[in-house]
């Protein structure tokens, strides 16, 4: 299970009957599942398209930088086995959430790294500059900041996977295209512990490929 930096929560791999670990799985699961809180209820979760990869209790999937998921490993076996019924796998995946569909291109943010602060402090007002290919006028409403941990992943769950909203002040237009945000950085270490964070823009559920920032 991973965070996306859309606020959407991309549920994969693993198995639909035994126990987790060595040998006790059985029935992977091929079809991921996109859960989104955003939408009416009985909505929310939506089936995606298979892997033909069995990935059991140790898979791994890791947000990468551009929005999409890496996604790696599979069963533990003592050592590199190639003839048990889940194999030891080698083999890595990279998968595209639906917000990467081409048809929704003109929607992706492009964020300037050159306008945009790339060490932050708490509690601070900053100014995220991006650009956007749309033809009508973005909506402030329209418009979220996220800042993503870069999590590891593994015994089914990103152990320290944290998305972080910010508060959004103003979204004002900055020339044709363009565009300026006031966003407000997280008040303490408690919501946002020190270190580098992804930071992405994100237009009507299609997020920008992330800048890296670092808040301490």
């Amino acid at each position: 299970m991973s965070l996306l930096p859309s606020g959407e929560v991309l549920i994969l791999s693993g198995a639909k009957r035994g126990s987790s670990g060595w040998g006790f799985a059985r029935d992977p699961n091929f079809t991921p599942v996109l859960y989104n809180p955003r939408v009416k209820r009985g909505e929310r979760f939506r089936e995606l398209a298979p892997t033909t990869i069995p990935r059991m209790y140790h898979s791994t999937a890791t947000v990468l930088q551009d929005g999409r998921v890496l996604v790696a490993g599979s069963n533990t076996n003592n050592g590199y086995i190639y003839d048990a019924m889940f194999p030891t796998e080698l083999r890595a995946e990279k998968f595209s959430p639906p917000y990467l569909d081409p048809a929704l291109e003109k929607f992706k943010p492009q964020i300037d790294p050159a306008a945009t602060p790339e060490k932050l402090g708490f509690n601070q007002k900053i100014a995220v500059q991006f650009k956007v290919n749309q033809v009508e006028p973005v909506k402030q409403e329209n418009i979220r900041v996220t800042m993503y941990v870069p999590a590891f992943t593994t015994h089914s769950v990103s152990m320290n996977m944290r998305l972080l909203d910010l508060g959004l002040e103003a979204v004002k237009p900055n020339g044709p295209g363009v565009y300026s945000i006031d966003v407000w950085t997280p008040p303490n270490t408690t919501i946002a512990p020190t270190g580098y964070y992804l930071l992405f823009v994100v237009n009507q559920g299609v997020p920008s490929e992330g800048i890296w920032v670092q808040i301490k």
